[in-house]
């Protein structure tokens, strides 16, 4: 499979999961499972290399590389990392679960982690690490933009409402210079907000 964290599907991996190697069932070792996983994986055939790699841990719980190859759950995550704490693979996966839940910072952290991992480890995995940090970041700032957005709406409905109150308090007042300032108050509101 390389060093590259994405990977590919390879020639002959395209043949039906009961011409590789043999059945789920009948693997002898756990590293068997873990290959033919990959096989499946490289074809995109996901829940039958979820099956296969649920058998390689029921096989051999204790080894990490195996719950990062699953990666179903943040929990499989979190006991890959429990398992081997300098785990580039299981770090970078950890952000994909944590970047689905839109724990944006989270995920910041653990692919800064898996990016200083891989460079202590001397391990090369192409741009994989820095574009989903960039993906990772972008999603961040767009969170926090949206949420700016949104409170500047509510301020800005807020301050409109608060606006037309006043006029209407002073609605049975003859003076029409009170009615011209509140539209200009009003619209000044609205360009302030344009502007933002």
């Amino acid at each position: 499979t390389g060093n590259r964290i994405g990977k590919q599907c390879a020639a002959g991996a395209g043949e039906p999961p009961e011409k590789m190697a043999s059945s789920p069932e009948k693997s002898s070792t756990a590293q068997e499972l873990k290959e033919q996983g990959n096989r499946l994986f490289l074809c995109r055939k996901y829940q039958e290399a979820a099956t296969c790699y649920s058998k390689t841990i029921n096989r051999n719980p204790s080894v990490a590389v195996y719950y990062t190859n699953r990666t179903l759950s943040l929990a499989d995550c979190k006991h890959a990392l429990e398992l081997d704490p300098h785990s580039v693979k299981a770090h970078f996966f950890l952000c994909q679960c944590h970047l689905e839940l839109e724990n944006y910072n989270e995920a910041i952290g653990n692919l800064q982690r898996a990016y200083n991992l891989a460079k202590e480890q001397r391990l090369n995995f192409g741009d994989d690490i820095p574009s989903a940090l960039r993906v990772a970041k972008k999603k961040r700032w767009n969170s926090i933009e949206e949420k700016r957005i949104n409170q500047e709406n509510k301020l800005h409905a807020y301050l409109t409402k608060l606006i037309l109150a006043e006029k209407e308090s002073s609605w049975g007042l003859p003076n029409h210079t009170n009615e011209e300032a509140i539209g200009k108050h009003i619209s000044s509101l609205g360009y302030a907000f344009t502007e933002s």
